[in-house]
């Protein structure tokens, strides 16, 4: 936990004020053990109500998230704040959830979202980015300094995409082949725009 002390600073500033205020409304609602509703769009760019058990808000994937129990799902999900719309708070839950982190744990080990491993070949100074933003995992290197990496993607998410189409002609998607198509077929398109 970040403080006083314990060595570690969180800048916040590059939230707009209305992502504050809906950090703060959903803090209270886990603290307070209150029902939190919604509107959501999800990656598939389906629109849903969600009411849902707040457990925790967490930053990760570069983005924050509101760790929750859906009970008409009976299951734990995690909803990018991003994506929310019309963020109400209202009854009391008699639910106990246990340490956000376990719950956290267990949420990930039931993820049913579809990943794919990407082997993408770098360029030096692509290298250092795609293994930083993307997480990808150095399999070989090669005399001109370019490093073949492998990438663990959510096929259905577009930051990944968006990521390697910034690295521009210093990455080129080696497989699987339905990916390396994906990724010239929007860059194509993209080209197309400026000619």
């Amino acid at each position: 936990m970040a403080g006083p002390g314990t060595g570690m600073i969180l800048d916040f500033s590059v939230l707009r004020e209305g992502e504050q205020q809906l950090l703060e409304r959903l803090r209270a609602a886990v603290r307070d053990k209150r029902m939190a509703s919604f509107t959501y769009t999800g990656n598939d760019g389906k629109t849903q109500e969600c009411a849902v058990e707040p457990v925790a808000v967490l930053y990760r994937w570069y983005g924050w998230y509101l760790l929750a129990y859906h009970p008409g799902k009976r299951a734990y999900r995690t909803y990018k704040l991003a994506r929310m719309r019309e963020v109400r708070t209202g009854a009391p839950f008699a639910r106990e959830h246990g340490p956000a982190e376990e719950v956290l744990r267990r949420a990930d080990q039931t993820d049913s979202r579809r990943y794919t491993e990407v082997l993408v070949k770098c360029g030096r100074e692509a290298a250092v980015r795609a293994g930083e933003y993307l997480k990808g995992e150095g399999i070989e290197r090669y005399p001109d300094g370019s490093v073949l990496l492998k990438l663990r993607v959510v096929e259905n998410e577009q930051l990944w995409l968006g990521l390697l189409l910034s690295l521009g002609d210093q990455v080129e998607v080696v497989s699987p082949e339905r990916i390396r198509r994906r990724v010239g077929e929007t860059a194509e398109k993209i080209a197309a725009l400026y000619r």
